[in-house]
């Protein structure tokens, strides 16, 4: 064990490494970039400053600075996330009921504005031009399962269904 003493600048920061709690000391004439991690046994020579630097930096249970370890607190948050999510489900649901309540509408106001069943999903989108495109999987009349790219304003039109479940897919809340 070496008896060489260094000054101490500023402690900088706390953790805790392996059960310990160890400090970041900035030693006086050195650099940021040489800061070293000491365990509080280290440190036992400065005393008053450790329990300045604690004082001035306590947080709930004494943990470490930084570390987030407030499960209370954690557990709000994802209780929180999960009601957001869960009332974002129902927005979506709602939306989607309206959609349809307003389909069941135009279909009995209109009778060109029908549901094309032939088109079962979408593939991917994308821009062409300045025109959204879907490629869609489309049932031909021989029963044959073709790709073929439609407008997504025509999408909307023929049947906006699969439209609406492609892009919920893509969704993600978090």
């Amino acid at each position: 064990m070496s008896n060489e003493y260094y000054n101490i600048e500023k402690i900088l920061d706390r953790k805790k490494v392996s059960g310990k709690i160890h400090y970041k000391i900035k030693w006086e004439g050195y650099p940021m970039d040489q800061c070293t991690w000491e365990p509080l046994e280290n440190l036992e020579n400065v005393k008053a400053l450790v329990d300045e630097y604690n004082q001035n930096h306590s947080t709930k249970n004494n943990q470490p600075k930084g570390k987030k370890n407030n499960t209370l607190l954690n557990k709000k948050r994802k209780e929180e996330n999960k009601q957001k999510n869960h009332e974002n489900e129902n927005n979506l649901k709602q939306i989607k009921n309206q959609i349809k309540n307003q389909i069941k509408k135009n279909n009995n106001k209109d009778p060109s504005y029908k549901i094309d069943n032939s088109l079962k999903n979408v593939v991917t989108v994308k821009k062409q031009d300045e025109t959204m495109m879907a490629l869609v999987d489309k049932i031909e009349k021989n029963e044959e399962l073709v790709k073929e790219f439609i407008s997504t304003e025509e999408l909307r039109r023929r049947n906006p269904w699969i439209l609406l479940d492609f892009y919920e897919s893509k969704i993600k809340f978090t």
